[in-house]
């Protein structure tokens, strides 16, 4: 049985001052924090150090944590916030959207003649990803790559269920325009 890494219980040992917890905890969510940086900063150097932020401020902060409604909520608001006040300090990141930043898809196959349509498909997701609106894109990845809840996310960004809703709708849209161009003969009726 998996341990809850978000219950009231562990929380409280944080916010105790515990440090195992709070390592096992940290060993725990690191994966999740940093992918989600990742989708913020281009550079794992920018990430790893924003990512450690990240958890210094948690650790500062434990004494409040039990006052959190949903700790992961929280955690991705930390990260949004502390993400895009290192990209502020940064003179080299001056005037850059999240329009701008890259976007990997790891795409898993065994199969030795798929290695072209491969690299074509991952050119073509890349290009449609990236052609997306900044708060679009935004959310996009935030349902498919970290598989959250419109609800959820919705509370992240501060927007309604909604709002969420629409840009996946345009996102998907935007993204079927990119793979109709490339791709005209997928769309034709038979």
């Amino acid at each position: 049985m998996e341990k809850n890494f978000f219950s009231k219980s562990l929380l409280k040992k944080i916010a105790e001052g515990n440090r195992d917890t709070f390592k096992t905890f940290y060993n725990h969510t690191y994966p999740l924090v940093y992918r989600y940086v990742g989708y913020l900063l281009p550079q794992d150097e920018d990430c790893t150090e924003v990512v450690s932020e990240v958890f210094y401020i948690l650790w500062k902060q434990r004494a409040s944590l039990l006052t959190v409604k949903d700790i992961k909520a929280w955690l991705y608001t930390v990260c949004r916030n502390e993400a895009y006040r290192y990209l502020k300090q940064k003179e080299k990141y001056a005037g850059i959207s999240i329009d701008d930043m890259p976007v990997e898809l790891h795409l898993d196959t065994r199969e030795v003649d798929s290695d072209l349509i491969e690299k074509e498909m991952f050119a073509l997701y890349h290009e449609a990803v990236a052609g997306l609106p900044e708060r679009c894109k935004l959310i996009f990845l935030m349902v498919r790559e970290e598989r959250l809840k419109h609800k959820e996310i919705a509370e992240i960004l501060s927007i309604t269920e909604g709002t969420v809703a629409q840009q996946m709708n345009l996102a998907i849209r935007k993204i079927v325009e990119t793979v109709k161009k490339q791709y005209p003969s997928l769309f034709e009726k038979t």
